[in-house]
């Protein structure tokens, strides 16, 4: 397991996006004493950001040079989303397109695996499992497909809840599982957020083993149990000790890879990097758990 963080850890400043450029983010990622990344195309393939320019192969075969200037490698990136099983959803041939392009993207960056979030069925009353499925299992194929002919592997991430009455399809491992195994595929498998799983309730070191050999990647990331923020680790109430003893067990071989997409977000620019640093302290003390 190696220490990687999502580049949204230092892409934004003050809540707005590109305020620091992602080739700056990779250098004081670099100094940090990161050599591992996730590529965020959600936040890159917003209007105005790069990857939905017209000129964004040229951008992505720039930060592929970067890349391998710094030595550092690109194990994983997030595809753009959205819930296309929403009827009501404006832009679908943008959204449609960024996510076609973050599957070329990532191939680009050498990315092994993408991650991608299932969508849920909003027109059955209540929550239909089975309708939410065979939608994701319509819409997902020629994007899987288009990733595959470039190298890229897809996990599917498991989502949570926002209310206690409001189900998401993949919030519920058991329906993750099916999904992914559904598929037949051992280049689909699962990416599991462990700021997701809390929020849903999960006895986690459980859950982890059900998922077993099919966790290629993950997002790490703290919470108190009532939102999605995205805290480093220690900073929110999930109990760290056994779920790095547990990843151990499982014979987890992925990143251990950051998505705390706030975190230096209101961090004066002269103490960002000092910031930054404590975030690989902490990492590497977590790595030192699953030994």
């Amino acid at each position: 397991m190696r220490l990687s963080t999502s580049t949204s850890i230092m892409d934004r400043y003050q809540r707005v996006q590109g305020a620091v450029s992602m080739e700056s983010c990779m250098q004081r990622c670099y100094d940090a004493g990161y050599r591992v990344l996730d590529m965020n195309f959600c936040d890159m393939s917003n209007p105005g950001m790069p990857l939905a320019g017209e000129d964004w192969q040229s951008w992505v075969e720039g930060i592929a040079a970067l890349s391998a200037k710094l030595g550092m490698e690109f194990s994983q990136s997030h595809a753009h989303f959205y819930n296309f099983l929403n009827p009501a959803i404006e832009n679908r041939a943008f959204h449609d397109e960024m996510i076609r392009r973050s599957c070329i993207a990532s191939g680009m960056l050498g990315v092994k695996w993408m991650t991608v979030h299932a969508a849920t069925e909003t027109q059955t009353k209540g929550y239909s499992h089975q309708a939410s499925k065979k939608g994701n299992l319509a819409y997902f194929p020629p994007y899987f497909e288009l990733a595959f002919r470039h190298g890229v592997g897809i996990v599917i991430e498991n989502m949570f809840d926002p209310t206690p009455v409001q189900r998401t399809y993949t919030a519920s491992v058991e329906d993750l599982l099916d999904l992914v195994d559904t598929f037949h595929d051992d280049r689909v498998q699962v990416c599991w957020d462990f700021g997701h799983a809390n929020l849903v309730g999960y006895d986690q070191c459980e859950a982890l083993r059900l998922v077993g050999k099919r966790l290629k990647s993950t997002h790490f990331a703290d919470n108190h149990g009532l939102r999605d923020e995205h805290l480093l680790p220690f900073y929110g109430d999930i109990d760290w000790f056994p779920i790095m003893r547990t990843l151990r067990e499982i014979g987890y071989e992925g990143d251990l890879t950051y998505e705390v997409t706030p975190f230096l977000d209101r961090v004066p620019p002269e103490i960002r990097d000092a910031a930054l640093r404590h975030s690989v302290d902490i990492g590497h003390y977590l790595l030192g758990l699953a030994q």
